[in-house]
């Protein structure tokens, strides 16, 4: 199932990029994605008119030329700018319909939805950013001033002449690069074995994936390179610092000191997930100046607009839901026990004490409250539901309030994979209200890498005896990275069946722990949700079955409770 997806998926990547070369008998060798990072029929358009002008011969050569730079993503994503720029003033003379294409991917690069993709670009490859910012926008007819005088003047002379060919634009792209990019070709690696091409991570923008990454080892005149020891290892200690700052900037700030979230990450970063990191927040709140509030206040605007279209609709939902939960629960009455006078004898205590008309050596069975009972809300955050956002987040905020108008204790978790850190955000804890602002700080950002979240989710349960964790999702856990295999098998990528099968493992690891899991879907991954959930899932098409659909399979689960 999984490789003959993959190779659909890789076939259309090649078929269009041959259609556009006019030469089927090349292998593509590199793919355009778009900033979800998923392959973009735009950009690999431009691939294949790139193979087409200069010939694939001259833009292997090219490419090799940082193959081993430890700067390869930003080299990689100017020249495709560059690239970009040159085949779409070639081409569009004979082939008008680019015109509507260019516009409808810068459209989708300045989406809202796409803010923090851009700000992970803005961060790990600055100089991309502004010269993608400003050429999106004046696509778009906008005016864009936010470019220094330095990034102006890149801007205005980063391109290749309208003669370039293919026996010198590896010249033309590499002066550039010297000029304005500061390449230096000793900055580059030659490793006695294949290199982990993941190791600086996609930047974001057009996410570039090499198909030749061997191509080197056939070139008898690969660029000499230096070692860098030291200076290697310093690089990468700073990436790791850049790349936790900005997790807690759009995030929030970590919820365990340092020493305990390395600990955790430890315990549940190995075997396939040994490249992986954790990071656990409450999500950043109103005081936290110093973070990125703007994420969280595009995305609650998002979610109220949209709940105040329907407010009535919801509102009357979260009365529906509610009701039903008091039945439940009234059907089903939850007993406690406490040491009596009379009642059910209890043998360890009885032989044990002096037998009087006073001693409390019996049980005896008085109604408890609901809140014995409590509630996780688990949603799944990745960019595959940016569609639906809005939707979960209102889902996500009626359940919560209904479960709280039963004094049923509940809490909201999120989860994401961006870049190789997952991250858990506690939108709501179980001691705080269901408030429909702290909710709506829901945004679907990234990837899911279910597996290893389900494993650090362990973590937050505690000794909990009595949790019952829904997740809503769409079954689809699916990563940017690979799931890591040791020794020279190739790593396998994370979707498919590799991912549902790392995932079946964490919720059964779960459930031998007493863990209650069940799952409302929203999408039409049934397949994937009974692999996942076995029975125990329930799938809805809009808000409003909430109450019916949804609201019977709760019943039905807290029940079995």
């Amino acid at each position: 199932m999984f490789d003959k997806d993959f190779r659909i998926k890789e076939n259309r990547i090649n078929n269009l990029q041959w259609a556009a070369a006019k030469n089927y008998d090349v292998d593509t060798f590199i793919i355009g994605e778009n900033l979800s990072g998923n392959p973009d029929f735009y950009m690999n358009l431009i691939i294949g008119l790139a193979i087409k002008f200069f010939g694939i011969d001259s833009l292997n050569k090219l490419f090799d030329n940082w193959t081993f730079n430890i700067y390869r993503n930003k080299f990689d994503m100017l020249a495709i700018y560059l690239l970009e720029d040159f085949c779409y003033r070639k081409e569009v003379r004979d082939r008008n319909v680019l015109k509507s294409l260019r516009k409808k991917y810068a459209r989708e690069f300045l989406d809202d939805k796409n803010d923090l993709a851009r700000r992970n670009l803005a961060l790990k490859e600055n100089l991309v950013y502004s010269l993608q910012m400003k050429k999106m926008n004046v696509v778009l007819g906008n005016d864009y001033k936010k470019l220094n005088n330095k990034e102006r003047l890149i801007y205005e002379n980063f391109y290749l002449a309208e003669d370039t060919n293919g026996k010198n634009i590896e010249e033309r792209v590499l002066n550039l690069l010297i000029k304005y990019a500061r390449y230096k070709e000793n900055y580059n690696l030659k490793p006695k074995f294949a290199l982990d091409f993941n190791l600086f991570g996609a930047a974001g923008n057009v996410s570039l994936e090499r198909s030749n990454m061997l191509s080197m080892f056939k070139d008898d005149k690969v660029k000499k390179s230096v070692q860098v020891g030291n200076i290697f290892l310093n690089f990468m200690r700073k990436k790791k610092s850049q790349k936790l700052s900005y997790i807690e900037k759009t995030f929030g700030k970590s919820l365990f000191d340092e020493e305990k979230r390395l600990a955790i990450e430890n315990e549940i970063s190995v075997e396939g997930h040994r490249k992986s990191k954790i990071y656990f927040t409450k999500g950043i709140e109103k005081n936290d100046k110093d973070l990125n509030q703007e994420l969280n206040d595009k995305a609650v605007k998002r979610h109220l607009l949209k709940f105040n279209e329907n407010k009535n609709l919801y509102n009357s939902t979260i009365t529906s839901l509610t009701k039903k939960l008091k039945l439940s629960i009234n059907s089903n009455p939850i007993f406690e026990e406490e040491l009596s006078n009379r009642g059910k004898l209890v043998g360890k205590i009885a032989y044990k004490s002096q037998i009087s008309d006073r001693a409390k050596i019996f049980e005896h069975k008085i109604k408890g409250e609901s809140n014995s009972l409590t509630v996780d809300l688990i949603l799944d955050a990745s960019a595959s539901l940016l569609n639906i956002e809005s939707d979960i987040a209102i889902e996500a905020y009626i359940i919560s309030k209904s479960l709280e108008n039963n004094n049923i204790k509940n809490r909201i978790i999120s989860y994401q994979t961006v870049q190789d850190y997952t991250v858990i955000i506690i939108l709501k804890d179980y001691d705080e209200k269901s408030d429909i602002k702290r909710i709506f700080r829901y945004k679907s950002i990234g990837w899911n890498r279910d597996g290893y979240f389900f494993k650090a989710y362990r973590y937050l349960i505690g000794k909990n005896k009595n949790l019952f964790s829904i997740i809503l999702t769409d079954a689809n856990p699916s990563d940017f990275r690979p799931l890591v295999i040791k020794g020279i098998i190739p790593n396998k990528n994370y979707s498919d069946e590799v991912s549902l099968k790392d995932t079946e493992k964490e919720l059964l690891e779960l459930r031998k722990i007493g863990v209650k899991i069940s799952a409302v879907l929203n999408r039409d991954n049934i397949e994937n949700a009974r692999k996942l959930y076995k029975n125990k899932f329930v799938k809805i098409q809009k808000i409003s079955q909430i109450a019916n659909v949804a609201g019977k399979f709760i019943q039905k689960e807290i029940n079995k409770i």
